[in-house]
């Protein structure tokens, strides 16, 4: 289908909608801010507004289909939300007959680590690349794996969590409630959590100085480190420690030609972190499995989701 699509992005702090054509190109969009306190048929009323509102705008037919990405353990075929970590009242939710109450579309749904990685491989950094491993690098982490052109998701839609493999088995608690996940080193709420604890000490005053009058958070912590702060450059080799492990692992698994580095975290802190997680990647995979990889930046930002989200309506349309 060549026609444009409608594509949402729902995340835990803004809904964002948009009309995408084949091409990739984003017309008449639309954002607001998730209420995310106020229970799924808060959201639902909201997106289906912005669907419309969108749909409209871009004078689209009554059958244009859409294609939605959402946060957390998402069965897409079943259509059933495990939970969402950040958004209340969700578990085991019953999505598609929710959004079809709403919706008179057809419709697609994905996980968002899922949909970036798809949108990445369709008009981003791995345009033509067929293996890839895509990580988002945020508030937590997400991401994706496609394979001779395939999305790798599992029997259920639950598959390739990236930031929530195992790398310590004594590791820190994650938001999951898992033990030593990527996500507890390396995401910004537990890049924030180190800046935090680091800048109580003495180690800690250029993290201090970054922050001013605001709580330490990731962006001080990077400023810190593109400064040369010792204290913040260590914060973020532990992160990229705990990404080479756990990227070296999915190396030996699928062999990807391209891994792409996203999300706020990844956007903001990229040329910091890759270097890192390249030095850590030789520790912890074959020497074949990385023969002529890359790893780079995404080019898409906050869209990469939103034009993932159009792949799936694409497909979906037939």
């Amino acid at each position: 289908m060549s026609d444009p699509v409608i594509a949402v992005d729902l995340g835990g702090t803004n809904l964002r909608c948009a009309v995408v054509d084949a091409d990739g190109v984003i017309s008449a969009r639309r954002q607001a801010r998730t209420p995310a306190q106020e229970g799924p048929d808060a959201v639902l009323d909201l997106l289906a507004s912005l669907v419309s509102a969108s749909a409209s705008e871009a004078g689209l037919a009554n059958d244009a289909p859409v294609g939605i990405d959402m946060p957390g353990p998402l069965d897409p075929r079943a259509e059933i939300v495990a939970f969402m970590p950040n958004l209340a009242g969700w578990r085991d939710f019953p999505v598609g007959d929710a959004l079809r109450r709403r919706i008179s579309r057809p419709f697609a749904l994905g996980n968002d680590g899922n949909c970036a990685a798809l949108g990445e491989a369709a008009y981003g950094a791995a345009r033509g690349v067929a293996d890839l491993i895509h990580v988002a690098l945020g508030t937590g982490i997400g991401g994706g794996v496609i394979s001779r052109g395939r999305l790798i998701d599992g029997v259920h839609g639950f598959g390739a969590e990236v930031g929530h493999v195992v790398v310590a088995l004594d590791g820190p608690r994650c938001s999951c409630g898992g033990i030593g996940c990527i996500e507890s080193f390396a995401a910004g709420w537990a890049l924030a959590r180190d800046a935090d604890l680091v800048s109580r000490t003495d180690d800690g005053a250029a993290i201090r100085l970054a922050a001013g009058d605001q709580p330490v958070g990731v962006q001080a912590l990077i400023e810190a480190a593109e400064s040369g702060d010792p204290a913040a450059l260590a914060i973020l080799r532990r992160a990229a420690g705990a990404l080479g492990a756990g990227l070296g692992g999915f190396l030996n698994l699928f062999n990807p030609a391209m891994i792409t580095i996203g999300g706020g975290v990844g956007d903001r802190a990229g040329d910091l972190l890759i270097p890192m997680i390249e030095e850590r990647l030789a520790q912890h995979s074959f020497p074949q499995c990385r023969h002529g990889l890359r790893i780079v930046r995404s080019e898409l930002g906050d869209d990469a989701g939103l034009l993932g989200a159009s792949v799936i309506a694409r497909e979906t349309a037939g």
